[in-house]
C-alpha cells in the first residue's frame, strides 16, 4: 500500500536545525526512511508511539545508521512527517 508523504513545516524546520543538509549521508538515510514509510505497512515492527510536545502523540521511526528519529502520523491515504529529533524519544507505555 502506498501513501502520499506530507512533510510539515515543523518537520522541515527540525531537518534544518539538525543539519541534515542535502547531499549528506544523513539526508540520504532520511530520504530512504521516508520512502519506506510511504510505501510499506505502518506502523513498522520497530516503530513505537511517543509523546510529541506540547500535547500530541505520534509514531516514531529511527533513521537507519543515524542518530535521528522521525515522528509521524498516518491514515490510509497519507503519512505525515511531523518532527525530527536527534535523540531517542521515550516510548509511551
Amino acid at each position: 500500500m502506498s501513501r502520499v508523504l506530507r512533510l510539515t513545516p515543523r518537520f522541515d524546520a527540525s531537518v534544518r536545525r539538525l543539519g541534515a543538509a542535502s547531499g549528506t549521508p544523513a539526508r540520504r538515510a532520511l530520504g530512504t526512511t521516508l520512502a519506506a514509510m510511504s510505501a510499506g505497512p505502518l506502523p513498522g515492527p520497530l516503530d513505537y508511539e511517543a509523546a510529541i510536545p506540547p500535547t500530541r502523540t505520534a509514531w516514531v521511526r529511527r533513521v537507519s545508521g543515524c542518530n535521528l528519529w522521525v515522528f509521524y502520523t498516518f491514515d490510509d491515504a497519507e503519512v505525515r512527517a511531523v518532527a525530527l529529533t536527534g535523540s531517542p524519544p521515550v516510548p509511551l507505555l
